[in-house]
């Protein structure tokens, strides 16, 4: 091969590799994104924002309040259809779908809960498999390409009072999921392939927080909320450590904690915010308070930090509200209600949030003051499930549509 045909061949070769990997990184494989921080990569920020947004595609895919996951291409959607909790998986581009999956009958949901009948626990998408967890606790893994099951699990049923809501955490070959509910709650580590359980941890009334991991040193440790307390877990399943977070009488979590190096941030608790410090001395495990703020907190919404501040809706009328990280001093609270369902995402220069009002607030990162930079209204009912972002692409699941908008 001569130089010039050589050069050209690495060249190629190159961009190819860059553009796989700008790809791959944009996939977004469940439950607030690769390191479930909201944190959205490769996002084209326009230098003007359109007036509106533009329809690339719109499909009825079912209910279900189960935000959406993406990985090379393909969308992967938690929904019930007719009289079944059943697995989609479309093509981003078009909206087709290229396989659907039943996976259990629909569970009756009664109660506080009965006007979100559908799945509510976004699909996991790891190492060519799919993982979902159903209203009623059924967890099911299917082949991520094709659709076909490969396991199932349904040995853990009994439900908060607001039914299973939590999304899998995938990693080193386990699947571990917070399962049962307050009496019987369990944390189960799965094995990923087969569905064989590795090990149980009896005890901790379950909630409606996902899983996520801090690293500690060395060492990554499972984080998770339960009912009453932030606890950590070691990959082989021992506790650690357990922080007490009482709750309101009425108590529900629905964000899940955030991590700050050694420190973890919880809120949704009814008491405010509150940021613990984490340290290891031996083979012991202490925590510190490092603040409190009693007068912000979340009720169905997770914030993101950025730039060493929280940006979130509070719980009760869902304005938005921005914190010092390492304080906890309010820095500013916009006056406008918006909802306390919301979802929060960093697109980098600028933070999109879309409350259940099917509003999508776009606004700068600033701890001085709120700035809102545009207003785009995109669905006809409420929203529940997080908006998923890919290049400039805007996914939208409302309550039986999902919907592909475009900024151009």
């Amino acid at each position: 091969m001569k130089t010039s045909e050589n050069l050209k061949f690495f060249l190629t070769l190159f961009l190819a590799l860059f553009i796989f990997s700008g790809i791959q990184g944009q996939d977004w494989p469940g439950w607030r994104g690769q390191n479930r921080d909201g944190i959205v990569k490769g996002f084209n920020n326009p230098e003007v924002w359109p007036s509106q947004l533009t329809q690339v595609w719109q499909q009825k895919v079912g209910l279900g309040d189960a935000s959406i996951s993406f990985v090379s291409g393909k969308l992967f959607l938690n929904v019930k259809l007719e009289e079944f909790e059943t697995a989609l998986c479309l093509d981003a581009a078009t909206g087709k779908t290229v396989w659907s999956t039943i996976l259990n009958p629909a569970p009756e949901v009664t109660g506080g809960a009965r006007s979100h009948p559908g799945p509510r626990s976004t699909p996991t998408v790891k190492n060519g498999k799919v993982y979902l967890i159903g209203a009623g606790g059924k967890l099911n893994c299917l082949d991520a390409n094709s659709g076909k099951a490969i396991w199932k699990n349904e040995s853990y049923t009994e439900v908060p009072v607001f039914f299973a809501a939590m999304s899998p955490l995938v990693v080193d070959g386990k699947c571990i999921a917070h399962l049962n509910g307050k009496e019987n709650g369990t944390v189960v580590a799965f094995n990923a392939d087969n569905g064989e359980i590795i090990w149980e941890l009896k005890g901790e009334p379950s909630t409606y927080s996902s899983p996520l991991l801090m690293k500690l040193g060395n060492e990554e440790i499972i984080i998770l909320q339960t009912e009453t307390d932030v606890i950590g877990i070691s990959k082989t399943g021992s506790l650690l450590w357990k922080i007490p977070t009482p709750g309101e009488q009425r108590f529900y979590n629905s964000s899940t904690p955030l991590i700050d190096g050694q420190n973890i941030i919880v809120c949704g608790q009814g008491k405010g915010t509150k940021s613990f410090k984490i340290e290891k001395s031996g083979d012991k495990y202490s925590f510190t308070e490092n603040w409190v703020n009693p007068d912000f907190g979340t009720s169905f919404n997770t914030p993101v930090l950025k730039d060493g501040y929280l940006y979130a809706h509070e719980a009760r009328m869902g304005k938005l509200y921005c914190l010092n990280a390492v304080s906890g001093k309010t820095c500013w609270a916009d006056t406008t209600s918006q909802n306390r369902f919301a979802s929060t995402l960093d697109l980098g220069k600028v933070l999109l949030s879309l409350p259940a009002n099917g509003k999508i607030l776009v606004f700068e990162p600033n701890p001085e003051k709120y700035v809102q930079k545009v207003l785009y209204k995109i669905a006809e009912t409420e929203v529940y499930a997080h908006p998923l972002v890919v290049g400039d692409k805007i996914y939208v699941k409302e309550q039986e549509l999902l919907t592909c908008w475009q900024v151009k």
